[in-house]
């Protein structure tokens, strides 16, 4: 059987979920000031002014943006050591989507003059951060590339892996089938026809808000994960 732990570079999550570097949390960690979110709640929304950047320490957080219609994508899970909320804040524009605790959440908030005062005093601070936001933008080029080129099946088997890894518990995640067409930009529809055939094919069990992975192997396949 073939390992699922894949790195979060192939599971669409590098430059996002993945820790900040240690040099990079200890420049932090002077100018920061530790915050409490409680699960549901936001750190800020799409449109909002930047004013902080922010580094979990611990719970987990959700990216997420509104379609002119309504529809809500979720892009990414943040697990502890990632930092959130800079490219707004280095190129002063609004926020260009919403951060939200998926559980009770503890973070550092950095204000934004006081990180600027610390890049103009210490250069690898601003070396971090501009390695941080190249590679989220090697990302964004990524996820486009996703959704431009994969089918809904392959990116619904790669953000099931991904969320494996970040949130799941013994091979399973608590997500409604709504919640997961949030991740992949598809409909519900879709994602449900989807699961029910890899239900039918011992891959998955599905629960009542819940999915337990029973074939890493069939998984890794659909997801089409490079073998090392």
């Amino acid at each position: 059987m073939r390992d699922l732990n894949i790195s979060l570079a192939e599971l669409g999550g590098a430059g996002i979920s993945e820790p900040a570097s240690d040099l990079l949390i200890e420049l932090l960690e002077p100018i920061s000031r530790t915050i409490s979110v409680k699960k549901g709640r936001d750190v800020f929304s799409k449109g909002d002014t930047p004013d902080a950047l922010f580094v979990l320490r611990e719970g987990l957080m959700e990216i997420s943006t509104l379609s002119d219609d309504g529809r809500k994508l979720a892009h990414i899970m943040i697990k502890p050591g990632a930092i959130f909320g800079e490219m707004a804040l280095l190129d002063k524009d609004a926020r260009s989507a919403s951060v939200s605790a998926k559980t009770d959440s503890t973070l550092w908030r950095i204000e934004a003059k006081a990180l600027l005062a610390a890049m103009r005093e210490e250069a690898d601070l601003g070396i971090e951060l501009l390695k941080l936001t190249v590679s989220r933008l090697r990302w964004m080029l990524s996820q486009l590339e996703d959704q431009a080129f994969r089918p809904v099946q392959t990116r619904l088997a790669r953000r099931v892996s991904f969320l494996l890894q970040t949130m799941g518990h013994a091979g399973e995640i608590k997500i409604s089938q709504s919640e997961l067409a949030e991740h992949v930009g598809a409909t519900r529809e879709a994602v449900s026809k989807i699961l029910g055939e890899w239900r039918d094919a011992g891959i998955i069990e599905i629960g009542r808000g819940k999915i337990k992975l029973l074939e890493p192997d069939a998984l890794f396949d659909i997801a089409e994960f490079e073998t090392v």
